[in-house]
């Protein structure tokens, strides 16, 4: 081992031999954080230190797979548990079933299904559907259990109209939840810093069980993660956590970047160190980089530095609108790949999905090779959703949601008033909507549909008889059961991939029976519902990759082409923020200033950065203001082109008021049309009082020009209404 540590530089090796007690590694962008990781795993082992006493976890399965890939090549004995935070839940949330509250052959529900729960939870709860999107409700769940916040807590410290309808929402949903043995993503992590927190033998079990822990990318952890490490790290100390403040970018779903900044205050004693030399990038992307990250206030001081020598300036370019800043990229693509560029090596990165299909058509009109990173798009499509469904009924009987998907898929002739009285079965009787249908007559059905029902839970049984076989066995026996290959038309049909999409599972499952040696169906369904986009961002495959900044995260390309370089969309702003720029960076700036820092540090050698003069938004065209952003890079090492028919002002917008519009263009438009300054701070989700409808919030507003301007308000004793804004006298109300 000691030979190896040769392929470290100082810091890294300073990283890889201090074993014992606290340890920060501050690891800039490129800077081999990795490979740190790795070798320290290996000498901790190397050293006499048994594999299952260590614990790496990071936040993606592939970066996880990547890891033990390293490890194993670095010819140390196997065992160490290398894994994402979920999964280790998943899996001792198993384990521990029983302590935690649930049946071990719980249903871990995906995206797709945890807002189809959130949506019949609105329905029980009685909260208007129309008010309250599924998806944000489910959202706003989301964070609380990020915050360990239970229904009950919620509900009691709920102070606004929108919080306690979502409370109401919350409690349903969980009573949900549990009927269906079903948790959700935020579950696991929720359940398990409860029952370490309840149970300190659970605690000081696998703090003897994973004596060195080790936690990547510690600036993305929120605060259920910061405590599960904290308490199997506690009685020993050995909590080694990598990271960097600046690549904090997921705030929007929990992250808490205090956790990296205060991690000295936790462990006074912890060691740092500095990982700053950056292997990926040239010096000119460096510095527009660090420039732009540099005007953060809430970091830990480093300079990027490489010793990589040549590479381009960083590539400013000011276009006319959205097509010709599109067809510039798809240019100079084609340009780089005549100078030997692979298109593989080259991508292209949003900060919203809307602003992929421009791009998308210039890149087909230049005949360039494609493809957009959505790698959970695969485990999201119906008939590889269909065939999960079956596997999650196998595991778990009561799981009602993937029950009734496949109830009458393939189509046994189980209709929707069939099912409707199921359903009504289920809710008066308590039971799942599987235990009703051996005996359908008791819910009111006619004799041929009981008996079609029946037919089902049997076919069900005789498929669940055979779940400990290898999952792969399980899968292609289910196919043949349920008749799916003549469903979908197998090789004969006009459109052939839902076939070859299902036959794609069946190797996937292979896979994971070489892989696990003997996994269970269980494991291998808690494996799919982790699945995150990077997973499967494998690269080669002769096409240029289209994706969110967010995506790009942990990725790395020759060649990146960053668009939207726009102020509303770069850094980005919501309807309900506004758009005055502040001396001191209010905690959204910073982290849009981290991602675009994230995005730009991807590049290894070209980078380019696009702004467009005029976009189309929302169907209207509408003149842009160039990203702050742009400014705060620098001059140094850039070079810019202006290839716009006739330049406009650069200049960032002047602070004003407002701030529950959509964008800054629609408020100077209004403005322009003499807004009035009492409402000047109105947004979405404020108090305000009508002289005839009483208190009310305000829900959204439409897309009228003032004075025909309207409002959707909540009100208090009336429920929703649409007011025209110039004739309501409306007062802003404090809370």
């Amino acid at each position: 081992m000691d030979r190896l540590l040769d392929n470290l530089n100082e810091p890294q090796r300073q990283a890889v031999t201090h074993t014992d007690g606290a340890m920060l590694i501050l690891a800039g962008a490129g800077s081999g954080k990795t490979r740190a990781i790795t070798y320290r795993v290996a000498h901790l082992i190397a050293g006499g230190v048994a594999p299952w006493h260590v614990l790496a976890i990071t936040f993606t399965n592939k970066a996880a797979r990547e890891m033990a890939s390293r490890v194993e090549a670095l010819n140390v004995p196997s065992g160490a548990m290398l894994c994402t935070f979920h999964s280790l839940c998943a899996r001792l949330l198993r384990e521990f079933a029983d302590r935690a509250g649930i049946k071990p052959n719980y249903t871990i529900y995906d995206r797709d299904d945890q807002v189809r729960l959130t949506k019949e939870a609105i329905a029980q709860a009685g909260v208007p559907v129309a008010n309250f999107p599924p998806a944000k409700v489910h959202a706003s769940i989301g964070r609380a259990k990020n915050r360990l916040r239970t229904p009950a807590a919620f509900t009691e410290q709920a102070r606004t109209y929108h919080d306690e309808q979502v409370a109401k929402v919350y409690v349903e949903y969980q009573k949900l939840l549990v009927a269906n043995n079903a948790l959700d993503f935020d579950d696991l992590l929720l359940r398990m810093a409860f029952m370490l927190r309840d149970y300190s033998d659970i605690g000081q079990l696998l703090s003897e069980r994973y004596r060195y822990v080790m936690i990547d990318e510690y600036q993305d952890t929120n605060h259920a993660q910061y405590l599960l490490a904290r308490a199997i790290a506690k009685p020993h100390g050995n909590l080694c956590v990598t990271g960097d403040p600046d690549q904090s970018i997921y705030a929007w779903r929990g992250a808490d970047i205090s956790n990296i900044l205060e991690f000295e205050k936790d462990y006074p004693d912890a060691k740092v160190v500095v990982l700053d030399e950056n292997y990926r990038s040239t010096r000119a992307i460096l510095k527009g980089a660090s420039s732009l990250i540099a005007y953060n206030h809430h970091r830990k001081e480093k300079a990027l530095w490489t010793r990589r020598t040549g590479g381009s300036d960083i590539t400013v370019v000011y276009c006319n609108n959205e097509h010709a800043e599109a067809q510039w990229i798809a240019q100079r693509i084609a340009a780089l790949r005549s100078e030997g560029l692979a298109a593989e090596q080259m991508a292209v990165f949003y900060r919203v999905n809307s602003l992929s299909r421009v791009v998308e058509n210039a890149l087909r009109e230049n005949a360039i090779p494609y493809r957009i990173a959505r790698g959970v798009e695969f485990y999201n499509r119906k008939e590889v959703k269909d065939v999960l469904a079956y596997l999650k009924v196998i595991v778990n009987p009561v799981d009602d949601i993937s029950c009734l998907r496949i109830i009458n898929n393939p189509a046994r002739g189980i209709g929707a008033t069939t099912v409707k009285r199921l359903v009504e079965h289920s809710r008066m009787t308590g039971m799942s909507i599987l235990e009703i249908c051996p005996s359908a007559l008791a819910a009111g059905l006619k004799a041929p549909a009981a008996k079609k029902v029946a037919a089902f839970a049997d076919l069900i049984g005789s498929l669940a008889a055979g779940k400990d076989q290898p999952v792969r066995d399980i899968i292609n026996h289910a196919i043949d059961a349920i008749g799916l290959k003549d469903a979908l038309g197998g090789d004969d049909a006009p459109d052939t991939s839902a076939w070859r999409n299902v036959g794609e599972l069946v190797n996937n499952a292979a896979e994971f029976d070489s892989r696990s040696g003997g996994g269970t169906l269980e494991e291998y369904l808690h494996q799919v519902a982790l699945i995150a986009d990077v997973d499967h961002m494998e690269g080669g495959d002769g096409a240029v990759t289209l994706m969110t900044l967010h995506s790009a995260k942990g990725l790395e390309f020759p060649a990146i082409f960053i668009v939207g370089w726009e102020d509303g969309l770069l850094p980005f702003h919501r309807g309900d923020q506004t758009r005055v720029r502040q001396l001191t960076p209010t905690p959204q700036d910073e982290e849009e200033r981290r991602l675009a820092f994230v995005g730009m540090t991807r590049a290894m050698e070209h980078l380019a950065l696009t702004c467009a003069r005029k976009r189309m938004r929302r169907g209207r065209t509408e003149t842009q203001i160039a990203s702050p952003f742009l400014e705060e890079i620098g001059t140094e090492m850039v070079t810019v082109e202006d290839v716009t028919t006739a330049p406009e002002p650069r200049d960032a917008p002047s602070a004003s008021g407002g701030g529950f519009y959509d964008d800054v263009h629609d408020r100077q438009m209004i403005e322009d049309e003499s807004f009035p300054p009492e409402y000047e701070h109105l947004r979405i989700g404020s108090m305000v009082n009508h002289p005839t409808f009483g208190r009310g919030r305000v829900v959204s507003r439409g897309s009228q020009r003032w004075p025909e301007t309207r409002l959707n308000i909540h009100f208090e004793d009336l429920g929703p209404k649409t007011i025209k804004l110039s004739h309501a006298r409306l007062e802003l109300l404090e809370e």
